[in-house]
């Protein structure tokens, strides 16, 4: 039993969210994922909330997936860097599946779990994406000169 999982399952009937496809993994952490997207001009962009019996709960979304090349990455760890010196909550990264990632973890034991802060910082990222296009195009676009 994941009593986050719970807690969150209740918050979303709650206000009617629908947007979230869930899955329940048979580990000994009680894992549970919920799977949606954002939209963005560039691409649908996979948007996963991992949470589990640790105090780590994970709003994961697939910014570029497998986007980043030997062309690009330079420019794509220029972006990241800025962006993680800029946003605390946010942690964008670069995985060995060549996907972009942005990781946002929010910490908190099992009975101190608030489902609608959880939504408000899936929200934040949803209102970031539109905001950081431009720049995230023109290094997914950058060529090695």
């Amino acid at each position: 039993m994941n009593p986050k999982a719970l807690s969150f399952d209740k918050f979303l009937k709650e206000e009617e969210i629908i947007a979230f496809e869930r899955k329940d993994f048979d580990d000994e952490d009680g894992t549970v994922v919920y799977r949606s997207y954002i939209k963005s001009p560039l691409w649908d962009m996979p948007l996963f909330v991992i949470l589990d019996n640790s105090i780590y709960s994970v709003i994961r979304l697939v910014v570029g997936p497998e986007k980043v090349n030997a062309q690009n990455l330079q420019a794509i760890n220029a972006f990241i860097n800025r962006e993680n010196a800029t946003y605390k909550n946010y942690k964008l990264y670069v995985d060995e599946d060549n996907s972009l990632y942005l990781d946002c973890i929010y910490m908190c034991a099992d009975d101190a779990f608030e489902p609608a802060l959880m939504y408000a910082l899936m929200t934040s990222i949803v209102d970031y994406i539109p905001e950081s296009i431009g720049d995230l195009k023109s290094a997914f676009e950058s060529v090695i000169q």
